[in-house]
């Protein structure tokens, strides 16, 4: 952890720590697994939390442990659907909007980097009154390589105009704070339920809640 740093950005991930998307997304491949005699291993799902489930094909892990081939799109529109409506009803998870607040009063610039594509990302934040806050938004189709890799945060920090060194990263998953953490910044993670028995080692700060500890103080204690 380094010290004497002035920290002038806060840099949100967005699923799993604006809003908890992360624990539907599991529950309902959960769900969907279990009503084919089949278990969805956590450990085997959180390696792909806080990067890109793109090119990682769920129904085929499903046939493998089901031993049988399964209606691919009938079970995805399906697991979808029930997913969107959880999500949709999903509240703005605890802290955020102090953060938020205190993050403008204090003068800081807001930025958000996510693995999600804009739809996903800029949709939610839309219909809950947020999207305004942000300085910034990277997402998914503004760069090659989504996290681990660092180029999100890399990009988010270049877009406004400050030093990796200077910025705060909001993180739930290891890949998150993987990233955040390759590019230069300080990072604390906010583990969810399905992300909480993850190493997070790799932070500088681990809260069960931003709802735990103010902004200034956050910063005061990463920043020494």
């Amino acid at each position: 952890m380094a010290t004497n740093t002035a920290i002038n950005t806060l840099i949100f991930d967005f699923d799993g720590v604006v809003i908890d998307t992360e624990t539907p997304d599991f529950e309902t491949w959960r769900d969907v697994f279990q009503a084919h005699g089949a278990n969805l291993d956590l450990a085997w799902w959180s390696q792909f939390i806080g990067s890109s489930a793109a090119n990682v094909d769920i129904t085929q892990e499903l046939e493998k442990l089901a031993g049988r081939r399964v209606d691919r799109e009938q079970i995805r529109e399906t697991r979808r659907r029930r997913y969107l409506e959880i999500v949709a009803a999903s509240p703005i998870l605890p802290g955020v909007m102090d953060y938020i607040s205190q993050a403008k009063q204090i003068g800081l610039k807001l930025g958000l980097a996510s693995s999600s594509n804009r739809a996903w990302v800029e949709g939610h934040l839309t219909s809950r009154g947020l999207i305004c806050h942000f300085d910034s938004i990277s997402v998914s189709e503004d760069v090659s390589q989504v996290k681990p890799d660092p180029e999100l945060y890399l990009l988010t920090a270049s877009r406004l105009g400050t030093r990796p060194e200077n910025a705060l990263a909001i993180e739930d998953s290891a890949n998150g704070v993987t990233a955040a953490k390759r590019a230069g910044m300080f990072c604390v993670a906010v583990p969810n339920s399905v992300t909480k028995d993850l190493s997070f080692d790799h932070a500088d700060l681990r809260l069960n809640s931003l709802a735990d500890m103010t902004l200034a103080s956050l910063i005061a204690t990463v920043s020494g």
